[in-house]
């Protein structure tokens, strides 16, 4: 038997190439909707594994809002025609242009400046104007003024400095109580004369201490030596024996050997002059000057004069020293 050949179909020449659709998915069928017998040599694929979630990238930071006030914000914005103030333009000096010129040349420009700014102006607003023009020359006027009279006042009202501030007790005028008193004492001890003396009497005695308060209740000098004696503002009382017993009592005066130094202590042993306190007890208030030609000049009316030492500060008690060295002819440290 013959058999007929089969022709075979061969492809045209040329180059043709084959696009796929990426959109076309296979469905497992064919072209002819017939289903495709699966061998039971082909394994099933396998489904792929779920991808590893994607981390979010952070949420951008959100920059810092204006404050708001009922909902609105609060921000000022310029607004671009809003007249500028040229004040401050007005201060502001071309230094360079300036420093070219006289002081002559240059007082014309400002004064020039400031009438133009001042063009229009009335009489308050011109005063404003020129206070907040010259503020600061003002101020520093007034404070060099201000220091300059304080200078003046305090030179013409200071006193000059206190060598010796003594209190007279009980004395029989009060009138004669005076720096006089003091002035010889001041010129031999030879003390600079750029110092003074300070002398005040006053009536102070154990033996009217009653009647005293009752006459004198209203009257302010009673109580003013008790406050200046606690307050070292005498260096030393000179007082007859009602005034030492006065003082003892309202413990007003310091024991010598809480004033003098130890030289003075054994120097002027015999001269003690002892009174009791307000609990009964005796002690060294004071020493006797009766003796002494400074209180035979006093003239003061004391039968006996005393000597005692209300200072509790050091320049007080240095004060107190010094005088008692004088009127008791002692002689000082360095002297010896």
């Amino acid at each position: 038997m013959s058999q007929k050949k089969k022709k075979k179909k061969t492809a045209p020449s040329g180059n043709i190439s084959v696009k796929e659709n990426p959109a076309a998915k296979p469905s497992g069928k064919t072209p002819d909707s017939t289903p495709e017998k699966v061998s039971e040599k082909t394994p099933i694929k396998e489904r792929p594994a779920k991808p590893a979630p994607v981390k979010e990238a952070a949420p951008r930071p959100v920059p810092p809002q204006p404050r708001t006030v009922a909902g609105q914000i609060v921000e000022y914005t310029p607004d671009p025609e809003e007249k500028k103030d040229d004040r401050d333009d007005f201060f502001k000096e071309d230094k360079l242009e300036l420093a070219t010129m006289t002081a002559k040349e240059r007082r014309a420009v400002k004064k020039a400046r400031r009438e133009k700014e001042m063009e229009g102006m009335n009489r308050g607003q011109r005063f404003k104007y020129l206070l907040y023009y010259y503020q600061w020359p003002l101020i520093v006027t007034t404070m060099v003024a201000g220091c300059i009279i304080w200078l003046i006042v305090a030179l013409a009202t200071s006193k000059p400095p206190v060598a010796i501030s003594a209190a007279f007790l009980n004395a029989d005028s009060e009138k004669e109580i005076t720096e006089d008193l003091l002035s010889t004492y001041m010129k031999e001890a030879n003390i600079n004369s750029t110092y003074r003396a300070v002398a005040e009497g006053f009536h102070l005695s154990m033996d009217t201490l009653m009647q005293d308060i009752s006459d004198n209740m209203n009257n302010p000098d009673f109580t003013r030596f008790p406050a200046l004696a606690r307050d070292s503002y005498y260096d030393i009382v000179i007082t007859d024996k009602g005034g030492l017993d006065y003082l003892s009592y309202n413990d007003l005066a310091k024991y010598p050997d809480y004033v003098l130094p130890q030289d003075m202590l054994e120097a002027l042993k015999d001269r003690e002059a002892k009174a009791t306190d307000a609990y009964g007890q005796t002690f060294v208030y004071g020493y006797d000057i009766s003796d002494t030609e400074f209180a035979k000049n006093l003239n003061l009316g004391y039968k006996k004069t005393y000597l005692c030492f209300p200072g509790s500060t050091s320049e007080s008690q240095m004060h107190a020293e010094h005088f008692a060295r004088y009127i008791f002819n002692l002689p000082t440290p360095e002297a010896q």
